[in-house]
């Protein structure tokens, strides 16, 4: 096997998002809205649910059925190290990653991109708090999804299809981590080699028949990724 292309999510699986970043971003979200669609907290969190759950992301769907600027949406959402109403969103107090990761990473051979349905100037904040802005080749954020003046985070094909070209890599040679099962059961039907990583995942029922590789933590990827040759 050539070495392998690593495509890492980001959020719950680099670092945890869900103790502090996630209840931010929840909160903004629901705030923006609330705010922007004259809708009271609980009809927003409700709305905000529902595209979820249609579309995979809030955002399509407010895109989608309010006409809503999505570029200023994910601006106004992931306000960190910026003053967010009185208060700095100091995201340095908020990212949290394991011991050692840098050198793990660096470790693993073959190229990696940072492939995240966040927007990039986020990614690349989280990054730097992490100490991994070179363990990368690339930074492919939502942003870079849009085809076809339409919105294509994960698990879309056709996004994830030419991605692959850009890099030059067949879907056998690449390696998806991602703690969605969801993305990694999409993908995986293109021949794409998947990695469930289930340190913050609540327990699922869905089936995982067509995932190749579960592991609780970076340095247990790093011991155990051999098995996807």
């Amino acid at each position: 096997m050539r070495q392998p292309l690593w495509l890492f999510d980001l959020d719950n699986t680099l670092h945890d998002a869900s103790s502090a970043i996630f209840p931010s971003i929840n909160h903004a979200m629901t705030s923006y809205v609330a705010r922007h669609l004259n809708l009271d907290t609980q009809a927003a969190s409700q709305l905000r649910d529902h595209y979820w759950r249609m579309y995979g992301a809030t955002l399509l769907g407010l895109v989608k059925h309010h006409a809503v600027d999505p570029h200023h949406f994910l601006r106004e959402t992931h306000l960190f190290n910026e003053v967010s109403g009185k208060h700095l969103q100091d995201l340095a107090g908020m990212v949290r990653g394991e011991k050692g990761l840098r050198q793990i990473l660096n470790r693993l051979p073959g190229e990696k991109i940072l492939l995240t349905n966040a927007p990039k100037s986020y990614a690349l904040k989280v990054l730097k708090e992490l100490g991994l802005t070179k363990c990368f080749k690339a930074v492919e954020a939502i942003e870079d999804m849009e085809l076809h003046q339409q919105w294509r985070p994960k698990p879309d094909h056709l996004m994830i299809k030419r991605l692959l070209n850009k890099y030059r890599c067949a879907p056998q040679r690449a390696i998806l981590v991602d703690d969605t099962l969801g993305h990694l059961l999409e993908y995986s039907k293109l021949g794409i080699k998947t990695v469930w990583f289930k340190r913050h995942v609540r327990a699922y029922t869905q089936n995982r028949g067509s995932v190749s590789l579960e592991v609780q933590s970076i340095h247990h990827l790093f011991k155990s990724w051999q098995k996807l040759k």
